[in-house]
């Protein structure tokens, strides 16, 4: 579990709230069941709009990432390349096909079974890359949708703070009465950039590292196995791969 993501989240509304506290503000103002719904329902239904529902469901499930976050190990990759390319420079690259099964990485398990194989290096690379690329591609959507979740919040709160407004006006024989539904509905802006700025964009934007990093990782395993399969030196092969970090 990603402590960070769960330190940053109780640290962003803990200051939001010790500032409305130490401002005089009564908290449970700030705590309104219809505003929650407009806000984050209404962004919800918005963005389903302008996505797949395929799309949704699997952004969705990729917020687990943000508390339970992948690992790419670009470290351990090289040391495993350093590793394959000296036994196929002692053997052969026909040796390697006893390590493709431990190779905790579906590109690097593809490009070294092509390689084994006898696939031209340049054509398994080049498909490869595009390949990874679309992975890329893919998961950048998802993380769309959770942005575009995001980009609609501020917006309906206005439009929550719009309806709470209404709903005051009908009581304007009752000061006391208005000066608290006025309060009540300002709290549907609240929310809106609260649930944008505090919650979706920041996720997004952890999203979006590890799914560059993926894409890293990836890029160095098909390297690395085309530079076993034309035959580079390791040293020179492990030259070229520190550039990946």
């Amino acid at each position: 579990m990603d402590l960070l993501t769960i330190g940053g989240l109780v640290v962003a509304f803990c200051a939001v709230f010790l500032a409305n506290w130490l401002g005089g503000g009564e908290i449970v103002l700030l705590l309104n069941l219809p505003s929650a719904i407009i806000v984050i329902v209404g962004s919800v239904g918005a963005a389903l709009v302008q996505s797949s529902a395929e799309d949704a469901i699997k952004a969705l499930k990729m917020l687990r990432w943000a508390f339970f976050p992948p690992q790419f190990h670009l470290v351990f990759a090289r040391e495993t390349i350093s590793r394959l390319s000296a036994k196929a420079r002692r053997l052969s690259v026909l040796s390697l096909e006893s390590d493709i099964k431990a190779l905790n990485n579906r590109f690097a398990t593809r490009a070294l079974q092509m390689a084994v194989d006898g696939t031209e290096p340049d054509v398994f690379a080049d498909r490869l890359h595009e390949e990874a690329m679309r992975v890329h591609e893919r998961k950048s959507n998802y993380i769309g949708f959770l942005e575009s979740v995001g980009s609609y919040a501020p917006t309906l709160g206005i439009m929550g703070s719009v309806l709470g407004l209404i709903q005051a006006m009908a009581n304007l024989d009752s000061p006391e009465a208005l000066g608290h539904g006025i309060a009540v509905a300002f709290v549907s802006t609240f929310y809106g950039q609260g649930f944008a700025n505090l919650i979706m964009f920041p996720l997004c934007r952890k999203l979006t590292g590890y799914v560059d990093a993926e894409l890293l990782l990836n890029q160095l395993y098909i390297d690395g196995i085309h530079g076993i399969a034309i035959g580079k030196h390791p040293q020179r092969l492990e030259l070229e791969l520190d550039g990946y970090e």
